[in-house]
């Protein structure tokens, strides 16, 4: 009979046989590059654990409970943490494959650049969760666009100075770089001159507040008036949705030196109607109308009250055709459609008002009244005696002929 001992494996002789075998391996070029492949592998294979780990743990402690937006941003940090454990692999394999002395200065030079890059690219990839927690913290229109500016600006002087130390670090002198492109820069600089115009026209356009993204605005422009939302205020142009959805692209410096209506800065919109009551409206109705309308107005809490705006009912004059009353008040919001809202509920009102008082809305007409005379008469053709008895009366000087034709003179 065969007596098969199935015992725990001995750790140590385990560990004896892949320490003997690593060894091995090291002794012979073919064994060093297994190693470092291998080495590549587990570096490839654990950076989406490692990233999924780091990501997972920023986003509990740091912002918790995030929307959509912010949740992207933060993913993008992802990529660089990915990068992480591919250098450290790449440190190893190079460490295990023993590189000639003649290639040390480009590999470490190699492995110098691979910092820099992945150092840079992580602290660039930081910058936009950051930003999405001030705009979490600030909801202010105006401090939004400031961290939008200031994002761009920060994004771009971390990637110049990465970009000088690579350079550097491959022994290009950036400032010597930067001299002979002084007078390239010059000349780069007098033709764009427009461009930082625009950039401080924009600075100044956030600086004093003349409007925010979502305003509502309108250029005052003799020759081409614009209107519309403002969606985005870039450091060239702002973005300017117009109410026929189509987008238009102002410079900077256009929108600073012009008159701008700012819509929305406004605390209540105006209604100011004239209401055109017919002639024959008596004065008690007048009254009556004139009343039941302001109390209305001040018994409804969708309007200003005086003293905080004007508020007033008032007829106002006798018209070509019509007694007019005027409704002059300010809806209590800022909301386009609740002001139609507002404005409907008030047309109404003054309808169910008028017919109350039993009198009707007046449109321009116009009245003829006719003399009325005698209706025998019938038209014919004055006879020659009769015309000459005219002529001799002294008290139609003019002495002309008349005609009676159909009752009229």
């Amino acid at each position: 009979m065969f007596n098969f001992n199935f015992g725990m494996p001995d750790v140590s002789l385990i560990f004896d046989y892949v320490s003997n075998f690593y060894y091995w391996l090291q002794m012979t070029n073919i064994g060093r590059f297994v190693i470092a492949v291998f080495i590549m592998l587990i570096a490839f294979i654990v950076k989406d654990f490692f990233s999924f780990l780091i990501v997972k743990l920023l986003n509990f402690l740091v912002l918790k409970k995030i929307t959509y937006g912010q949740e992207k941003s933060l993913r993008e940090i992802g990529q660089p943490i990915e990068f992480i454990p591919v250098v450290t692999g790449v440190y190893l394999a190079i460490n295990v494959l023993r590189i000639p002395h003649s290639f040390v200065f480009y590999t470490r030079n190699l492995l110098k650049s691979l910092y820099i890059f992945n150092i840079t690219w992580l602290i660039y990839s930081f910058i936009s969760p950051v930003a999405a927690i001030f705009r979490k913290t600030h909801l202010d229109n105006t401090k939004t666009v400031i961290i939008t500016w200031s994002v761009r600006i920060i994004k771009f002087l971390i990637f110049i100075i990465g970009a000088s130390a690579l350079l550097e670090n491959w022994g290009v002198k950036v400032s010597t770089l930067i001299a002979s492109l002084g007078l390239v820069g010059m000349a780069v600089a007098l033709g764009a001159q427009d461009m930082f115009k625009n950039i401080i026209s924009g600075m100044a356009i956030i600086s004093e507040k003349r409007f925010n993204i979502g305003d509502i605005i309108k250029i005052e422009d003799p020759d081409n008036p614009i209107e519309g939302i403002v969606e985005n205020i870039g450091f060239r142009s702002t973005m300017i949705r117009k109410f026929d959805r189509a987008p238009l692209f102002v410079p900077n410096s256009t929108l600073s030196d012009a008159a701008v209506i700012n819509f929305s800065s406004r605390k209540y919109r105006r209604i100011e109607w004239y209401i055109a009551l017919e002639y024959r409206t008596t004065a008690n109705q007048l009254r009556y109308i004139r009343q039941e309308i302001e109390r209305y107005l001040i018994e409804n809490n969708d309007f200003v009250k005086p003293p905080e705006s004007i508020m007033q009912v008032r007829i106002d004059k006798i018209g070509v055709s019509s007694i007019d009353l005027m409704v002059y008040c300010f809806a209590n919001t800022n909301v386009w459609a609740d002001w139609l809202k507002i404005r409907e509920d008030l047309v109404l009102k003054i309808k169910e008002v008028v017919e109350e008082a039993g009198a009707n809305f007046a449109y321009p007409s116009t009245s003829i009244y006719v003399e009325k005379v005698d209706n025998k008469m019938v038209s014919r053709k004055l006879s020659d005696d009769l015309i000459n008895k005219i002529k001799d009366d002294k008290e139609n000087a003019d002495k002309n002929m008349y005609l009676f034709q159909d009752g009229d003179v």
